[in-house]
């Protein structure tokens, strides 16, 4: 079944097919109340179960095309998104007013024949499902699992990302675990939180990136350039640092033992801060390398 007109409505029924194969199960899933439920589903859980990872890849492509190319700031200053003809529905996606004490929700809206159907999703969710699905348009990648981590990180987990290029880029707040970086671009790129925990970094460059709180627990960054990075309050433990170069690196609060290695790495210039070691009988913090 291909998709030849790439409207919401032929998104969506291309989407419930692939993943039910009944006529009744297209139909609840196309009416206005199955229609809420999957973009809530799709926007808290950062996608759907699916059998068909060909099937999910292409109606994620044409999802990205028809929802995700709006302004962040515009959208939470009340503009609104709207999308017709969802098998008749009109789709509403809105921002919220935040309250004192909790952040804006995306209000989702269904409205079809005068009724409507509404319901909200966490709107730090929204936008890293937006971001999630922008990175896979815009550098071919392939994620066969949940776009979003149970935590609500964009999920990269294991995926192959050698030689990409993603410089300048927003990579703030990923879990890119046992993930393949082999000689990528990571320049000038916001690294600020990323779990990058037994990640491939070598011959990575990294060069002015902003690493702070990073976690390369039992990281490969062997041959990496990681001139003038800001690697502040990052965890190193069990990292493999052999010939990497540090010239320049921000490296405060950090503690350089417990590396696995620095041997022939070039730390000229950088500025260190020690910091008292951590608990590293602590496997949230430490976990053991997967080989």
């Amino acid at each position: 079944m291909l998709i030849t007109n790439a409207s919401p409505e032929n998104i969506l029924r291309y989407l419930h097919a692939a993943g039910t194969g009944t006529k009744e199960a297209m139909k609840s899933a196309t009416s206005p109340r199955g229609i809420l439920e999957w973009f809530v589903n799709f926007f808290t859980c950062g996608g759907v179960r699916r059998s068909n990872e060909r099937c999910f890849q292409e109606v994620i492509g044409k999802l990205t095309t028809s929802l995700l190319y709006v302004n962040k700031d515009a959208f939470f200053d009340g503009n609104k998104i709207f999308l017709e003809d969802v098998n008749g529905c009109t789709i509403c996606l809105s921002c919220g007013a935040a309250s004192e004490n909790t952040a804006p929700m995306v209000i989702i809206e269904v409205n079809k024949n005068g009724k409507t159907v509404t319901d909200k999703v966490d709107s730090e969710r929204f936008w890293n499902v937006c971001r999630m699905l922008k990175l896979m348009s815009q550098h071919n990648i392939q994620q066969p699992d949940s776009l979003i981590t149970e935590d609500g990180f964009l999920n990269l987990r294991g995926v192959n990302l050698a030689h990409k290029d993603f410089q300048g880029e927003d990579l703030s707040d990923i879990d890119a675990s046992d993930a393949d970086f082999r000689e990528t671009n990571l320049s000038n790129v916001n690294l600020v939180g990323a779990n990058l925990c037994c990640a491939n970094l070598h011959a990575v460059n990294l060069m002015g990136s902003n690493m702070t709180k990073a976690n390369l627990t039992h990281a490969d960054l062997t041959c990496a350039n990681m001139s003038g990075v800001n690697l502040t309050a990052a965890i190193l433990f069990g990292s493999d640092l052999t010939d990497t170069k540090l010239n320049g690196a921000k490296l405060d609060k950090i503690a350089l033992t417990l590396a696995k290695a620095l041997t022939g790495a070039d730390l000229t210039g950088s500025q260190h801060t020690p910091t008292p070691l951590p608990d590293y009988n602590d496997r949230t913090l430490f976990p053991h390398p997967i080989f």
